[in-house]
């Protein structure tokens, strides 16, 4: 049964062979998951050891855990088990059909320093004091080193990574045993075919996986070098709204890190940007990131004369922007609107992303300025009269005579206009004209003698109409008895005189003839 199993990896290994690249690293398949594995031995603990990954092995026994802890899964011949057989030797396959870059001697450490590339010693080899495998600043270095025999480390001795040297990408091919020293600390994945043993105290911060030979431990720290998993962003909508609006992200699953610096599950965004999620291991980092865009509200400022006077209209304005709409509470679609009563104004913005924007102003309107002048409209020559408007407080008056108060005195005819403006700067006109008195003068008798008549006369002006107190119509009337006789006359252009005049009669003489 072995024979064949050896057989059918055997295919596998020479199918592979033609497929592998010169430094690169060996697929693990499932044993990627493993910080411990043989194909065949057992698994032996004592001490308290702690080990961060999966732990198996397909034929042998499982000892020591308690006190050993495992966060992990233990698999002991199941199926996981079987399938980690095919892949670790695979990954032996892989890494012996590399050629090496370098041969290097068998006595590794004492803070040597070495590039990226792949490294072979010809026989079993040790490493003592610190080896350094320097990156040179490239996070994707390779480091392979295929041991020709047994590999031991000294007590104390460590392997170091600097300059971006990443541990996953860090192999150890041996051909036989591996011993950790006492307390030694050792980094990188080691594929073998021979039992791994780790001394009292010792680390291995990688894996350690062998087609056959037992693995015994004793009080040591086993973590698993995987690389991280990377992320997946969900986002409970779109990614694209207006100011305002917001979205939660999602998919911090792994314990990463947001690019906000926030380590919870979710994040609310409100802002434009680049927002992404790194989970980092000792093998590196990996990142997924989201864009979300913020759209800016359309601007809302609405312009326009917002105080009018009696009678006036005015624009009212919102910013012109190619593809937004406008809807205003008094049903306008445009831009601007005309409005000439008092009220609130407001109006709906709709940009051409879609985001809304309201904003609204109140319109007042002053009551109308009042301009009525008065005063007598007809002097006589040489008279005067006095003409006004109401006198309103913070109102200034200007007369075409040039008066700067409400009322002005004038002694001669003509048209006098005023203009007035209220506090609110509104501004109302109005005029009169002063024509000459028309003369009224009555002509006529006044002294009558009994049973004698007069003519009473005023002068005759076209186009006038007379009214007598006797109820005359005409410019003339005639008289017999004693009174008071008044004329109105009323010209053509409306211009009023009144005149009057006393007539007395003399009582009868007395005629009697007397005698004998």
């Amino acid at each position: 049964m072995k024979t064949k199993l050896l057989y059918a990896l055997t295919a596998v290994f020479l199918f592979l062979i033609s497929h592998v690249t010169f430094g690169q690293a060996p697929n693990l398949g499932t044993t990627s998951s493993f910080a411990l594995y043989t194909g065949s031995g057992a698994i032996n603990n004592s001490g308290v050891t702690l080990i961060n990954g999966d732990v198996g092995t397909n034929v042998g026994a499982f000892n020591g855990f308690p006190p050993g802890i495992v966060n992990g899964n233990i698999h002991v011949a199941d199926a996981a088990a079987a399938q980690a057989l095919i892949d670790v030797g695979v990954a032996y396959g892989q890494l012996s059909a590399i050629p090496c870059g370098s041969v290097i001697g068998v006595g590794l450490g004492n803070n040597q320093t070495l590039a990226p590339g792949v490294y072979c010693t010809g026989a079993a080899s040790t490493l003592t004091g610190n080896l350094i495998l320097d990156a040179g600043g490239n996070t994707n270095a390779v480091f392979i080193f295929k041991i020709g025999g047994a590999l031991s480390t000294a007590s104390l001795s460590s392997v170091t990574l600097i300059n971006g040297a990443s541990l996953c990408n860090v192999y150890w091919q041996v051909d036989g045993a591996t011993s950790l020293g006492i307390t030694s600390s050792f980094r990188g994945t080691i594929v073998s075919n021979g039992a791994i043993n780790l001394l009292q105290g010792a680390t291995l911060i990688g894996r350690g996986l062998t087609t056959a030979g037992a693995i015994n431990l004793d009080g040591n720290v086993v973590d698993v070098a995987m690389r991280p998993i990377v992320p997946v962003i969900t986002a409970n909508g779109a990614l694209t709204f207006c100011i305002g609006g917001s979205v939660t992200l999602s998919g911090n699953i792994n314990g990463g890190t947001w690019s906000t610096g926030a380590t919870t599950p979710s994040i609310t965004v409100t802002a434009s940007g680049t927002y992404s999620i790194t989970n980092t291991t000792n093998c590196g980092s990996s990142t997924a990131s989201v864009v979300v865009t913020v759209n800016p509200l359309p601007s809302c400022v609405i312009t326009g004369n917002l105080s009018l006077c009696f009678g006036q209209s005015t624009q009212l304005c919102a910013p012109l922007v190619i593809g937004s709409t406008y809807l205003w509470s008094n049903g306008g679609t445009t831009n601007c609107i005309t409005v000439n009563t008092a009220g609130n104004y407001a109006v709906t913005i709709t940009s051409a992303l879609g985001c809304v924007s309201t904003c609204n102003v109140n319109v007042t309107v002053a009551l109308e300025v009042p301009c009525l002048i008065t005063g007598n409209l007809s002097i006589a020559l040489g008279q005067s009269t006095q003409l006004c408007v109401s006198s309103v407080v913070g109102s200034t008056y200007i007369w075409s005579n040039g008066g700067t108060t409400n009322c002005i005195n004038v002694n001669a005819t003509g048209t006098y206009s005023v203009t007035v403006t209220n506090l609110l700067g509104c501004v109302s006109t109005c005029n009169v004209t002063v024509v000459s008195q028309i003369p009224c003068v009555i002509t006529g008798n006044l002294s009558l003698c009994f049973g004698q008549s007069t003519q009473l006369c005023v002068p005759l002006v076209v186009g006038s109409t007379y009214i007598w107190s006797n109820g005359g119509t005409t410019n003339c009337i005639t008289v017999n008895t004693a009174g008071n006789y008044a004329v109105t006359i009323t010209t053509a252009g409306g211009v009023v005189s009144t005149c009057n005049v006393n007539v007395t009669v003399a009582l009868e003489v007395p005629c009697l003839i007397t005698g004998n």
